[in-house]
């Protein structure tokens, strides 16, 4: 509840106490007493600000919003509130608002955390020229500044340049030795210019980084060196996404010659298909209780704890005998909304239906999740089969590949598990791709069956359509 708005003549002293009281941490009694300054006078614009600024740190980020809104309505050149405002909404996703926000807060007081804080913006806008100017200014102002050369890095990786975003984060690690976050990502660096050995123990930070995506799991045993564990039980465990787990199973093998006997953990809709592999003695759902063991060991971290650096084949179990039928041509076109990458490497797919509209095939959806509804959206759903209702786990996505002559696939997990089946498969890659596909080339180690599609610069899909349609007609 507001509270009481103060006489006019005690504006000054009631908003001195709530900056004092906000100050001590008592963050409910400044916010009342804002709210009492607001109520009898909306126009004042610290009150309003800094009122934002007690309601973010609570995490209360609409009602922040609306007070920093209210502040520069009062104020339009207030010379807080447009930052304050323009970080909000880029926490909120809404980026093309923020940027303009932040633009103008740089501009009324330039300084490295507000160009800083611009090149994070023009980044989520995909602006990556933009990106690139403001992180030069804030360099230019804090040479020093590891996360702003760790951004600029990532930005030139977006741009195609791997090795200048490599001398980039050396840069910053220079500056900041223990950062998890720079040796992370210094470590997907080294894996896209395939340097494994180097990036492999890199890797090992990922524990330790902020914006890992899977966090450390904790178990009574000891984790494992990759040392003999004779007569003993090794746990495996799956990290990070289910592309991850399909391509990474094939160590299980090599890692069960060195131990008794090996359970592998994987997310629940990989557990059928992954029953029998070679070397897995019992396969358990991730969720179930975890069964007895003596050691563990993430599934990423086997290429350093085996010494196999370069990437071997896939499990022989899973190249299954396949049954293509004449024409058969699988489509996917957009990942997990929720990878931080996806708005890269998805694609809408109203701009494939030049493809589909060619004589002589059947084509059919493998798309799960919020984007089958593309089908529909898109005026295609009388030349596109959705197989979605039939595809209830991993092993049913299987059955549906080895019919196929022909997939088509954005970098998702269908893509690891058709390759791992030895099916036909063109993968289409955003202009950066991710670390396992390399820089260069139209084949990949990981995967014999697969032919790799590059976009020619950032975001341009387009380029590969006419590229495409040669080569369909060409089969």
């Amino acid at each position: 509840m507001a509270g009481r708005p103060p006489p006019r003549r005690g504006m000054s002293a009631a908003l001195a106490e709530a900056h004092r009281l906000a100050a001590a941490g008592e963050a409910a009694a400044a916010l009342a007493l804002y709210d009492g300054i607001l109520a009898g006078d909306p126009a004042a614009a610290d009150a309003a600000n800094n009122a934002g600024v007690l309601l973010r740190r609570l995490g209360a980020g609409e009602a922040a919003i609306r007070r920093y809104r209210q502040a520069l309505a009062a104020v339009p050149d207030h010379p807080d509130a447009g930052w304050n405002l323009g970080r909000a909404l880029l926490e909120a996703d809404q980026a093309d608002e923020a940027w303009l926000h932040l633009r103008r807060a740089a501009a009324l007081r330039p300084g490295w955390e507000r160009w800083h804080g611009l090149g994070r913006a023009c980044q989520a806008r995909g602006d990556l020229a933009g990106a690139e100017a403001a992180y030069a200014r804030a360099l230019a102002a804090r040479p020093e500044a590891a996360e702003t050369l760790n951004n600029l890095a990532n930005i030139r990786q977006a741009a195609g340049q791997p090795e200048a975003a490599l001398a980039l984060q050396d840069r910053a690690l220079a500056l900041d030795p223990g950062n998890a976050d720079l040796h992370y990502n210094r470590a997907l660096l080294l894996l896209l210019l395939g340097r494994w050995a180097e990036g492999w123990r890199e890797h090992e930070w990922r524990w330790q980084a902020a914006g890992f995506v899977s966090p450390r799991r904790r178990f009574a045993s000891p984790a494992w060196d990759g040392g003999p564990l004779p007569g003993g039980t090794l746990l495996l465990h799956w990290e990070q996404g289910l592309g991850d787990t399909i391509q990474f199973c094939r160590y299980a093998a090599a890692a069960r010659a060195r131990v008794g006997r090996l359970v592998l953990e994987v997310q629940p809709p990989l557990a059928t298909l992954l029953h029998g592999l070679p070397g897995v003695d019992a396969v358990a759902a991730a969720g179930d209780p975890v069964p007895p063991h003596d050691a563990h060991a993430a599934l990423l971290s086997l290429p350093l704890l085996l010494g196999q650096a370069l990437p071997g084949p896939p499990p022989s179990r899973l190249a299954a005998a396949l049954r293509p039928e004449p024409g058969r041509t699988g489509l996917v076109w957009a990942g997990n909304p929720k990878h931080l990458n996806d708005r890269n490497r998805s694609l809408p797919l109203g701009l494939l239906a030049p493809l589909l509209a060619r004589p002589g095939r059947r084509w059919v959806s493998l798309q799960l999740g919020p984007r089958q509804a593309d089908i529909a959206a898109a005026g295609l759903a009388g030349r596109l089969e959705d197989l979605s209702p039939t595809l209830a786990d991993f092993a049913a996505t299987a059955a549906a590949l080895v019919r196929l002559e022909l997939l088509i696939t954005v970098d998702t997990a269908v893509a690891h598990l058709a390759g791992t089946l030895g099916v036909p498969t063109w993968l289409l890659l955003p202009h950066a791709p991710d670390w396992r596909w390399g820089t260069a080339g139209e084949t990949t180690p990981w995967y014999r069956s697969l032919r790799l599609w590059r976009q020619p610069a950032p975001g341009d899909w387009a380029a590969l359509l006419p590229r495409l349609q040669d080569a369909l007609a060409s089969r």
